[in-house]
């Protein structure tokens, strides 16, 4: 299996990274670290339950403890908790996946903020974790060149007011600079996030994953959502200078297929007209080949059956949805960067 094999190389990486950036004479040039961006609402920035390592699994409802040591998964997902490097939870820390959170300056007195991938990057004072840990991992193991992950994301924000892109017109969403700004400040701050990275080293923004939906369920949001997500998409690859820059889209899927948790009709029709917003994206001439959507619905988990908060809007804090959901939206960005090769 290829992610066992990889971990393994994970030292070697690390240190031919750091030979190829000292300018030694015949070190090979170090490759570009790929930049990937992930925004959107609270669902990106993370409600996932993670559990104890160390205490029974089963005992777990709800957590990523107790799906990845069910008997079906315990080995296929080891690779979570066997790393070289691991936290003082006993989770794996990728060195060749990085994630920033926040702004600078990441300080002493405001750590937490950037480091090797692990889980504790989440929301609610940065714990337990969201999709960018099941994005980091699959993205890790289809790259050699160290991958960084910059995450900026809002709770309660609206694409239509809060993050409203340049080319909806109307007022500028307060939140949508910030998005730009994050990645500039993550780019300017890279020798501080990647070990042994120089300016000669280089990067790319490759990729962008939008996990949102939630605060748009009005009429009128809902009504405008295809409109404001094709410019969110077309105004940051411009802004950030990355117009070849992949997408992926999360489907706004707490709920299930059954839209549990919807009691009135209002909100299900703006959601299914958000649902059918994103599905709509990759078809679209200017991103055929270069966006995809992310199915999520089938990773809903009820909270009578599995546990969890009563937070339907955000998956009952399930680590399963959170991690699965994850999972898929890496795995579909690899694919569209295999098809680019």
């Amino acid at each position: 299996m290829k992610m066992i094999s990889k971990r393994t190389r994970f030292a070697a990486r690390a240190t031919a990274l750091l030979i190829a950036t000292t300018g030694f004479a015949g070190a090979a040039p170090a490759k570009p670290v790929k930049i990937f961006i992930l925004s959107g609402q609270s669902n990106m920035t993370g409600r996932g339950s993670l559990g104890d390592l160390k205490k029974p699994a089963a005992e777990q409802k709800a957590s990523l403890v107790r799906f990845i040591m069910a008997p079906e998964n315990v080995e296929k997902y080891r690779f979570l908790h066997d790393g070289k490097q691991q936290d003082r939870a006993g989770w794996t820390v990728r060195d060749d996946v990085f994630i920033t959170v926040g702004d600078w300056p990441h300080d002493a007195t405001t750590g937490g903020k950037h480091g090797g991938l692990a889980p504790n990057y989440g929301g609610f004072r940065s714990a337990g974790f969201g999709p960018e840990l099941g994005i980091g991992h699959a993205l890790g193991e289809f790259y050699d060149e160290p991958v960084l992950l910059v995450k900026v994301a809002f709770g309660g924000c609206s694409l239509a007011v809060d993050m409203r892109p340049p080319s909806s017109g109307g007022k500028l969403g307060e939140k949508y600079p910030l998005i730009v700004k994050a990645v500039n400040e993550s780019i300017e701050h890279l020798p501080e996030i990647i070990p042994g990275y120089k300016k000669e080293t280089g990067y790319e923004i490759t990729g962008f994953f939008w996990n949102q939906g939630e605060s748009d369920m009005s009429p009128a949001a809902s009504a405008e959502y295809g409109k404001n997500l094709v410019n969110l998409v077309t105004d940051l690859r411009k802004d950030v200078k990355a117009p070849d820059m992949k997408i992926v889209i999360a489907v706004t899927g707490f709920g299930g297929r059954e839209l549990a948790g919807f009691t009135k009709d209002e909100p299900k029709e703006a959601i299914a007209k958000i649902i059918a917003a994103q599905m709509a994206l990759p078809t679209l001439p200017e991103f055929k080949g270069a966006a995809a959507t992310t199915e999520t619905r089938d990773f809903y988990r009820p909270q009578e059956t599995f546990g969890g908060n009563k937070q339907n809007i955000h998956w009952h804090g399930n680590g399963e949805s959170y991690w699965l959901m994850g999972e898929a939206m890496g795995r579909d960005m690899v694919d569209l960067l295999k098809a680019k090769k």
